[in-house]
């Protein structure tokens, strides 16, 4: 872990220094800032996903976008195994991980490893996507950067709305007994669930 550590170190300094410092807080929508101002958080949430799939031995989502914020914000959320939000206590995880001074970075993943029993060691995936702000495309590299340190595999899904990930993910992690893993796959399930709703109504 401390090699993997001090190279994330390394590569953080090398490509966010003189970056702007700003404090974040993770909520139900996650972190939402104007996008010139968060490359280094979605950096450090591409670390914070990769050991959470560690955690649970699942795959992670993580989307990249801010919904109805204006077009030059941008956001990223982490998705659960199972479609859901982020654990309450992951939230104080990403609040801490996003605010850590860089050298001070290998300090708190430490901790969240040591606070949640996480192997380290094991393998991890993450499964991400974005909007189709100017921003994303950039975020999504540079959350590609944290996850490819820290030695996530990870599932590129292009463009894809917030339910569609959360879906995605959910599919995933079952296996395929959710439904599958598609953009086709997501657009049978509602067409199903709206036909077997009406079919109750008439």
């Amino acid at each position: 872990m401390e090699e993997v550590l001090a190279s994330i170190v390394a590569e953080e300094k090398r490509i966010f220094a003189g970056h702007p410092v700003k404090a974040f807080q993770y909520g139900t929508a996650g972190f939402r800032e104007r996008g010139e101002l968060l490359d280094p958080v979605v950096f450090r949430i591409g670390l914070l996903a990769a050991i959470r799939s560690k955690c649970t031995n699942a795959t992670i989502g993580v989307m990249i976008t801010a919904s109805h914020n204006p077009v030059e914000d941008n956001g990223v959320k982490v998705v659960e195994p199972h479609g859901e939000m982020l654990l309450t206590q992951w939230e104080g995880f990403a609040t801490a991980i996003a605010n850590a001074r860089t050298e001070d970075l290998p300090g708190v993943v430490r901790t969240i490893v040591a606070d949640t029993g996480c192997n380290f060691d094991v393998s991890a995936t993450v499964a991400f996507a974005r909007d189709t702000r100017p921003s994303s495309n950039s975020l999504v590299r540079i959350l590609a950067t944290g996850l490819t340190l820290i030695g996530a595999k990870h599932v590129d899904y292009g463009v894809l709305t917030t339910p569609q990930l959360h879906y995605m993910v959910r599919c995933i992690n079952t296996h395929g007994e959710f439904g599958d893993a598609s953009e086709e796959g997501y657009y049978n399930k509602m067409a199903t669930a709206f036909r077997n709703l009406t079919s109750e109504v008439r």
